[in-house]
């Protein structure tokens, strides 16, 4: 796939919202693992190209919009273990988890992933977290990241919820961590993929009165 930059960032609303950014993912998931998302994460990002077409898209929970999902394969906070493996205080606050994530190939998934840093890193967030299978592990390996490995995600700690993620846990999926700031100056030095983007967008959950979207409330 040629790289047809500029790119353009978009966010929508997730959950149970319909939209360009929530098809594309829930057809990846089906065509990919047959599953069945009932629901995407809070806040959906979308990636479109210089035609204007989505070429990826994901998910994006913030600590103020409660429990991270990944936290379901967690005996504790994330940020806890976080803490504990680093030997170094991690505020929850600065952490940001991103899931459900789609592309429509290989190339267009290290561009988002570089879009993510790149964001992310605007916003003052200091960590991501995330779930990644063998694919995911080695999209971050191809962009030089090295991601913290947490704990392997055991399709048992969701109950019967597990059942719409189809095929999903035969994909090894691991539960990781990854240094934003460590990110961005990996991305700098190897690659020219964080000069793709137009101009970023807001982050969608502060409002106008600089205090944290909570979901449910207007």
């Amino acid at each position: 796939m040629r790289i047809m930059s500029p790119y353009t960032l978009k966010w929508l609303h997730g959950g149970y919202e319909q939209n360009d950014i929530s098809a594309s993912i829930r057809e990846s998931y089906h065509q990919i693992y047959d599953a069945s998302l009932s629901r995407c994460m809070p806040w959906l990002l979308g990636m479109y190209d210089a035609r204007g077409e989505l070429r990826a898209a994901c998910g994006v929970q913030t600590a103020s919009q409660g429990v991270f999902y990944l936290e379901h394969y967690l005996d504790a906070p994330v940020e806890t273990l976080l803490s504990s493996r680093l030997n170094l205080p991690v505020s929850r606050e600065r952490i940001v988890e991103v899931g459900n994530f789609a592309a429509s190939d290989g190339a267009s998934a290290r561009v988002m992933y570089a879009a993510l840093c790149l964001l992310l890193n605007q916003y003052h967030y200091s960590w991501i977290v995330f779930t990644g299978t063998r694919k995911i592990r080695n999209i971050f390996h191809r962009l030089n990241l090295q991601p913290i490995l947490l704990t392997p995600a055991n399709a048992e700690r969701l109950g019967d919820a597990a059942q719409e993620w189809g095929k999903y846990y035969l994909h090894d999926p691991q539960v990781m961590a990854g240094e934003l700031v460590g990110g961005k100056t990996t991305l700098s030095q190897t690659s020219m993929l964080l000069s793709l983007f137009t101009a970023l967008p807001d982050a969608p959950w502060i409002t106008t009165t600089g205090e944290p979207y909570v979901s449910g409330q207007a």
